[in-house]
């Protein structure tokens, strides 16, 4: 048995598609031995549905490529190492024909319009999904011996990477999709009619440009989008984007949900865990629109239902485009409560990222720690050699490696010690799930909605809180009534695309966790508060609000309230501007302006120039925020919080986790013991480090 079934699992994706690791052997010997060095246990293997692994299980030559995995499988085992393969990508994966110039096994494909093929696979089809069980079944029989395997003998398999489904517009296709919008219009042509500007006397009479937004576009990653006026204005082309969203959504999940079926048909037990994205879930890269969550059609909550493990890959960079921890702790947060229970694995983006060396502020031991802290068992990293998009991690500087070896070492000693134990549950974040699926980047001016989210995450972290990001579907099934004493509702600019039955059962059980002695926060425009908790506001000329410390609202809008008692006023019109209302036993805590969004975004206000010399700051200034004081520090502190801090609590274990430059004081905390990723002074945290400590 491979030693490294004893151990965490700690993944690396090791490309072998570009050189030196395309044929040079020792060049890859090399990198395997670097790998076991750098303290993983496991490596990934580039191994998708190319004719080339095809001809293999029919008993033919090895290609350069795959007699290369081959190689690199054995000396994973000579290492103490064993492999896992990514069997199966978004389309097949014959993107770099100058690289990869055997063809991929698609089985079906989509069409085009005009008849030409889409490049991908036809995720619903029977033939399409049969030739992906082929391929996985072959690279069981061949190579399932050394695959990784779970403490209960599943394994190992990234059934999907990457999922993007299309439509196809090939008869088959087109009936599918006028059928499930008739269904979704109850047969009414008349409303879908008034909504794109049609005069159509019939579903079947529709055309593909008529129900598909500008489907010439349309590639194997890449779609039209609609524009931020199109949004704004609810236009023809706005509604065809929903629609079509919201049918490939439906589409995935119907595809997870087969595929699980057929997996579970094979005969060996396969732990089922795709990568559901690659670039950041919540958080994209900015200026690389093919990469965005708002064009794939995910929702990682939904798609956790269908597989055994539900992975995307992040890294520690905001809606900003600023390297930044904390957007990767949200992204842990959304992995962790998106497993529901389950233990899951941390995906983490490791390299130069493809906009900016993100490393060089965030080391790799940080972002390591932030994902064990927010409760992952297991860490998957890509990659070693991706030279098309920065994951480059073999040409890294000694810095970077030195900080990624620390990292391991010390997940592989604290995640046994932690053995599954649950994170402590106070405070829940509404997951804009509307917003995700169907925002586009262009639409989110400088990623200002998502950003809102991240402040709201980073005022309760810096208050000691742990925070759980929640969504609606969870919220529906109880989850907040039993485990939460504050709620809080960021901005959600599509919340109105619910449906009428979840939104009527959310706000249902918004209304009854906070009447049974609940808390809930929101910023303006909160059409679910406005539902659910009866909260009324009006739009506000900008201005300064009078509350302890004089304060700068930072976002897009300002509003006042009608209801509710006022804590904080706008100074020129004595307008609340921070308002509380008691609902029951509970309150609802309004503020007048993006008070999460404040708190996270680079830049801040300056004095408006008619106020003068007069003393005022925003909110990330203040000597104590409107949230510290409303709803005050967690009662599982030990010591005061730090700003930039972040505690985990896991029964008597706790996580430290400093996102700061500076070391800090931590030895006013009672503890047994304690395991520091990087030395210290005594009772010190260094910088950009975490500690494991049992209390006394």
């Amino acid at each position: 048995m491979s030693t490294a079934r004893l151990r965490p699992f700690l993944s690396l994706w090791f490309g072998n598609f570009f050189e030196p690791f395309y044929s040079d052997a020792e060049a890859t010997k090399a990198g395997i031995a670097d790998a076991a060095g750098l303290g993983f246990t496991s490596i990934n293997l580039d191994s998708k549905a190319w004719r080339d692994f095809f001809d293999r299980y029919e008993g033919k030559p090895a290609s350069t490529y795959v007699a290369m995995q081959e190689l690199m499988m054995d000396e994973a085992a000579r290492h103490g190492l064993d492999y896992t393969c990514l069997a199966l990508y978004l389309c097949g994966d014959n993107l770099y024909p100058s690289i990869r110039d055997v063809p991929s096994v698609r089985g079906e494909e989509p069409s085009r319009p005009d008849g030409t093929l889409m490049g991908t696979y036809k995720y619903w089809s029977r033939v399409a999904q049969d030739s992906m069980v082929e391929h996985v079944r072959g690279l069981l029989r061949l190579y399932g011996a050394g695959m990784h395997r779970t403490p209960e003998g599943k394994v190992v398999m990234q059934t999907m990477f990457d999922p993007i489904p299309k439509p196809s517009f090939d008869e088959e296709g087109r009936t599918k999709y006028l059928s499930w919008l008739a269904t979704r219009y109850e047969g009414d042509i008349s409303t879908l009619n008034q909504r794109y500007a049609l005069d159509s006397p019939g579903f079947d009479a529709l055309t593909p440009h008529e129900y598909w937004l500008r489907p010439e576009e349309l590639n194997w990653v890449g779609c039209a989008r609609p524009s931020v006026s199109d949004f704004a204005k609810r236009t023809p082309d706005f509604h065809r984007w929903v629609d079509n969203q919201t049918h490939l959504a439906d589409v995935l999940q119907d595809y997870l949900r087969t595929m699980r079926r057929r997996w579970n048909e094979l005969d060996t037990d396969l732990f089922v865990e795709p990568v559901l994205h690659q670039w950041g879930y919540f958080f994209n890269p900015p200026g690389q629109p093919d990469w965005q969550t708002g064009q794939r059609a995910l929702d990682v909550y939904k798609s956790a239902e269908h597989v055994d493990g539900a992975l995307f890959i992040a890294s520690p960079l905001n809606a900003e485009n600023r390297p930044d921890a904390m957007a990767l702790s949200v992204e842990a947060s959304i992995a962790r409560c998106a497993n529901a229970g389950r233990a899951f694995t941390g995906g983490l983006y490791l390299g130069r990222h493809i906009n900016q060396d993100v490393y060089r502020t965030v080391p790799p031991a940080e972002a390591i720690a932030t994902h064990v802290a927010n409760g992952a068992s297991r860490i998957h990293a890509y990659g070693y050699s991706g030279l098309d998009d920065g994951g480059v991690m073999f040409r890294m500087d000694e810095l970077f490696r030195q900080s990624l070896r620390a990292g391991n070492e010390w997940a592989a000693q604290v995640i046994p010690l932690l053995d599954g134990r649950e994170r402590a549950k106070e405070v829940a974040i509404l997951f804009p799930a509307e917003m995700s699926l169907l925002e586009p980047l262009e639409v989110d001016t400088d990623g200002r909605h998502r950003m809102d989210l991240l402040g709201w995450y980073e005022q309760f972290t810096d208050c000691g809180w742990h925070v759980d990001i929640l969504h609606p579907d969870q919220v529906v099934s109880g989850a907040l009534l039993r485990d939460y004493q504050h709620l809080v509702m960021p901005t959600n600019s599509l919340y109105d695309l619910a449906d009428d039955a979840t939104r009527e059962a959310l706000e249902a059980s918004v209304r009854a966790f906070v009447e049974g002695g609940g808390t809930a926060l929101h910023g303006p425009g909160c059409k679910l508060a406005q539902s659910a908790l009866g909260v009324i506001e009006q739009e506000h000329p900008f201005d300064c609000i009078a509350w302890r410390e004089d304060v700068i609202p930072h976002g897009w809008s300002t509003v006042s309230f009608e209801t509710g008692t006022a804590l904080g006023r706008f100074i020129q019109s004595g307008a609340s501007a921070i308002s509380e209302h008691t609902i029951g036993q509970g309150r609802v805590y309004s503020f007048g302006f993006q008070c999460g969004y404040s708190y996270s975004r680079a830049s801040m206000p300056i004095v408006p120039p008619e106020y003068g010399k007069r003393e005022m700051h925003p909110v990330v200034l203040l000597e104590q925020t409107p949230v510290e004081l409303l709803v005050g520090r967690s009662p599982l502190m030990t010591i005061a919080p730090l700003k930039g801090v972040e505690f985990a609590r896991f029964g008597n274990q706790l996580l430290v986790t400093n996102h700061r430059a500076s070391p800090i004081d931590i030895s006013a905390i009672a503890a047994s013991r304690a395991i520091a990723q990087t030395p210290s002074g005594p009772g010190l945290l260094a910088g950009h480090a975490a500690v494991y400590l049992e209390l006394a």
